[in-house]
């Protein structure tokens, strides 16, 4: 019998689906570092609670989801039929009345929950916004690098890394406007994420996110136009890795666009490896502006 439990704080959750995500801790990166994100600050991505919920089969931990202010449903990998996890978790989010903008999982989890949620809600449509794939390293290789040097990005740095996150925004299709760029910008460098790297100025940065217990993730991989196919980004986010690698973490993770060949090239020639594909839905409904027509 599966059940739906519906926490308040992030340590219930981690509580109870923890030691299950952390069988595949690469692949659950996204999960995982939103949880212990918002352990202790409930209301650190919005003012208003998140959706935290497990998926439990006779109390077993067999799943979660996952929803920040204004953000997609992000569910983990199930370890029970997908169907027998979805059918509950969809009446669950119906029946209290949940938004849902959108779903993010592993591509069974995320279709099935895609389909049934659009047959659910009186209105909905879904469109496929984008076919993602996880990598995970554990070791760099030797790789060639590029002129220049990683280093942490500074407060000097803030009006290009703001200029920088809007229009790598704007190439991910996730616009965000010069304000929240600039508060990014500045949040990021605070807290020492940003990594630039240099060649007499900065011609590339990448920024780390989402610890958990045993990893964390590199995102915000951007090389302005000017500065592209000169191995900078390469360069970059090996120096990264290696470091993260070499401080403490026993692997670092990943997510790419399955539809863009430079990027899995850069990191698979850096030493990742594919550990689980996911896709990402968009959902519409009648009456809150033209809808799209169902994936």
């Amino acid at each position: 019998m599966i059940e739906i439990l519906s926490h308040d704080c992030a340590e219930e959750l981690i509580s109870k689906t923890a030691a299950y995500l952390e069988v595949r801790e690469s692949e659950h990166n996204l999960p995982l570092g939103l949880m212990y994100g918002l352990a202790g600050n409930p209301r650190r991505f919005g003012v208003e609670l998140p959706v935290m919920l497990s998926i439990l089969d006779r109390d077993r931990a067999v799943g979660m989801a996952i929803m920040t202010q204004g953000r997609k449903l992000i569910l983990s990998r199930f370890d029970v039929r997908t169907e027998d996890a979805v059918s509950p978790l969809v009446r669950h989010l119906h029946a209290n009345e949940v938004s849902v903008p959108g779903v993010v999982g592993p591509e069974e989890e995320a279709r099935v929950f895609c389909d049934s949620w659009v047959e659910a809600v009186h209105g909905a449509s879904s469109r496929l916004t984008m076919r993602m794939r996880a990598f995970e390293i554990r070791e760099v290789a030797v790789v060639p690098l590029s002129k220049g040097v990683m280093r942490l990005a500074s407060m000097d740095d803030h009006p290009l890394m703001a200029q920088w996150i809007e229009e790598f925004s704007e190439q991910i299709g996730e616009p965000t406007d010069p304000d929240a760029a600039a508060g990014g910008a500045e949040r990021f460098i605070q807290a020492r994420q940003v990594y630039i790297w240099d060649r007499g100025g900065p011609v590339s940065m990448a920024k780390t996110s989402r610890a958990t217990r045993n990893g964390i993730t590199i995102n915000g991989v951007y090389t302005p136009a000017a500065h592209r196919n000169k191995g900078y980004a390469t360069s970059c986010v090996w120096s990264l890795t290696n470091k993260l690698l070499s401080d403490r973490y026993s692997f670092c993770s990943l997510y790419t666009d399955q539809l863009n060949p430079t990027s899995n090239s850069i990191y698979t020639k850096i030493g990742y490896r594919p550990v689980g594909d996911a896709l990402t839905y968009d959902f519409t409904y009648s009456g809150s502006g033209d809808s799209d027509e169902a994936a």
